[in-house]
């Protein structure tokens, strides 16, 4: 066998790590990493715009279990920074492989062009959303190097990086170790035997108990676990923004998203009326409770919050308690099973419209119950901040894992390139991507490379004429954006069709078309400019409280 440069065995390790594409934006630090990548069994999505690179990267990771995202040095690797900030906020297995500067420069402190302030700040700027980095200064430690930061981030699930001087990319890597071992942690046995009691306890004088199952259990492989807790012991289960459909949204214990006034009211009634909250890797932010600041709905009392990283009980915690032992000792723990439950279910289907709704202006809710209907089992559905997501709350998909948002970190500019990386993760699953014009203008220009490689995204650009978020917040005409003509847009590309539709028997009509055909499609919804789903207007109203000092006042 011929030995491996540090090049080769860095994509090999990463395909034998069930990696099949990269997604990048070569530059001259990096084209020497980009030459290696081309030799290897990995296939390359060049893009448009470095962000977009980390995000379509994310996406890919969190379908695929690892993403890689490859740009050149400080100028590609801190243009890419939002999206692997979301990915780090929201616990996404993506890694970072940036070019860099020679050992030997490095060593002569040239004012050498992307340089920041010293040939170390890229990768100590990475190293706050990261959980592991190096630079690659030496091909004899090389190895152990990527196979350390590689295992980190599937530990921990959590973005890592890797710096490659565009010399030692082609350098004969040194000694190759075996795999890392991966060490199970071991639960304090008196703590796990105190929280199982007090679980039990707990759970057995709930008359009305409820799992919140969030985005951990995904991103650590325990959603088969949970699943197997709730059907034991017959418990409704609900998910959060983040983390709906790490389950299927069509199980007979699953009741809905909950997130606080946002949520269908039935489930909100059920959630917050429940005496026992177990919430199973869950993430307890503002989003779930629609930015209403501090919330009494979940009442500490009767929580039990059961993370990776803290295990709590009402207010006692319980230290070196490992997440997945608990619940697999909970699994089997003298719980009294449950009756079936008599629960409220978000409908599967919405309600079609009338013959005299689809002649109307389109709204967002006359949007949402379109696409309702017209949702297979297997599509993958990708929504970017604002009424892209708070609309698409009430969608129904049938298999797990298949709705992408960054619905903690809430940055604009996620599903465009996030369509891009869950095209390539699940090429013959159709994607849905829901973005609003605001946030469109900021990526949608990575529809380019959709066409480019094939790719048949259907993406909606719900247009009202500006950032409708923040209108119902602080409006101002800093909130106005220009009005694209955005059925130009694949005539730029030269590739796709284009739809604008205005009425709801024009949206029927290009989804149609669209489900049909075999190109990507964008659709153009055209809304009301102060059309609205009703749980965006209350997020608007609520976040308008703490950030319109005259609200506040008031």
């Amino acid at each position: 066998m011929t030995q491996h440069t540090v090049g080769s065995f860095l994509f090999d390790y990463l395909h034998r790590q069930g990696v099949g594409h990269v997604f990048g934006i070569p530059g001259d630090f990096a084209l020497p990493t980009f030459r290696w990548m081309q030799q290897s069994k990995l296939d390359i999505i060049t893009m448009t715009h470095e962000p977009s690179v980390g995000f379509a990267a994310d996406a890919y990771a969190r379908i695929h279990g690892l993403g890689v995202a490859c740009v050149t040095y400080c100028v590609g690797g801190l243009n890419m920074l939002n999206s692997v900030a979301c990915a780090y906020a929201e616990k996404s297995p993506l890694l970072v492989i940036t070019g860099g500067p020679s050992p030997v420069d490095r060593k002569k402190d040239l004012l050498m062009h992307h340089k920041v302030r010293t040939f170390d700040t890229q990768q100590r700027i990475y190293d706050e959303v990261t959980c592991a980095s190096t630079v690659l200064l030496d091909p004899q430690t090389a190895a152990s190097e990527i196979m350390r930061v590689i295992h980190a981030i599937k530990t921990h699930s959590r973005p890592g990086y890797i710096e490659v001087p565009f010399d030692v990319v082609d350098m004969p890597i040194g000694h190759i170790p075996p795999e890392p071992t991966t060490i199970k942690p071991l639960s304090d046995a008196e703590n796990l035997e105190a929280m199982l009691e007090d679980a039990v306890a707990t759970m057995n004088a709930a008359k009305q108990p409820v799992i919140i199952a969030d985005i951990e259990l995904h991103r650590h492989g325990l959603t088969p676990l949970a699943l197997s807790i709730a059907e034991k012991f017959n418990i409704p289960m609900v998910s959060t923004l983040l983390s709906k459909s790490i389950i299927s949204e069509t199980h007979p214990l699953y009741m809905g998203v909950y997130s606080g006034p946002l949520s269908e009211s039935k489930v909100q009634k059920y959630v917050e009326e429940s005496d026992c909250h177990l919430m199973l890797g869950a993430y307890i932010t503002d989003v779930w409770f629609a930015f209403m600041g501090t919330s009494e709905r979940l009442n500490r009392k009767r929580a039990m919050v059961c993370t990776t990283e803290k295990m709590q009980i009402g207010y006692r915690t319980y230290d070196d308690v490992v997440l997945e032992e608990f619940m697999q000792r909970l699994l089997t723990s003298p719980i009294k099973p449950r009756s079936a439950p008599s629960i409220p279910h978000t409908p599967e289907k919405p309600e079609p419209l009338s013959a005299a709704e689809k002649s109307e202006p389109i709204t967002l809710n006359h949007f949402f119950r379109i696409l309702g209907l017209h949702i297979g089992p297997n599509d993958t559905i990708t929504c970017d901040t604002g009424d892209a997501l708070f609309g698409a709350i009430g969608l129904r998909t049938q298999t797990s894992n298949n709705f992408l948002s960054d619905a903690y970190y809430l940055s604009m500019g996620f599903a465009v390139p996030a369509a891009i990386g869950a095209c390539a993760a699940q090429p013959k699953n159709r994607v849905f991507a829901i973005v609003g014009d605001g946030a469109f203008q900021m990526t949608g220009i990575e529809l380019s490379t959709a066409v480019k490689f094939g790719m048949k995204p259907i993406v909606f650009v719900i247009n009202n004429d500006g950032y409708g978020t923040q209108r119902f917040i602080l409006d101002g005409p800093f909130n106005e954006i220009l009005r694209w003509n955005y059925t130009k847009l694949t005539e730029l590309f030269g590739g796709g069709i284009s739809h604008r539709v205005t009425t709801g028997t024009e949206m029927e009509a290009a989804l149609k078309a669209a489900i049909a055909s075999d190109q990507m499609n964008l659709i153009e919804v055209v809304v009301p400019r102060d059309d609205c789903s009703p749980s965006l207007k209350r997020v608007g109203e609520e976040l308008g409280k703490l950030r319109d000092k005259d609200k506040r006042a008031g």
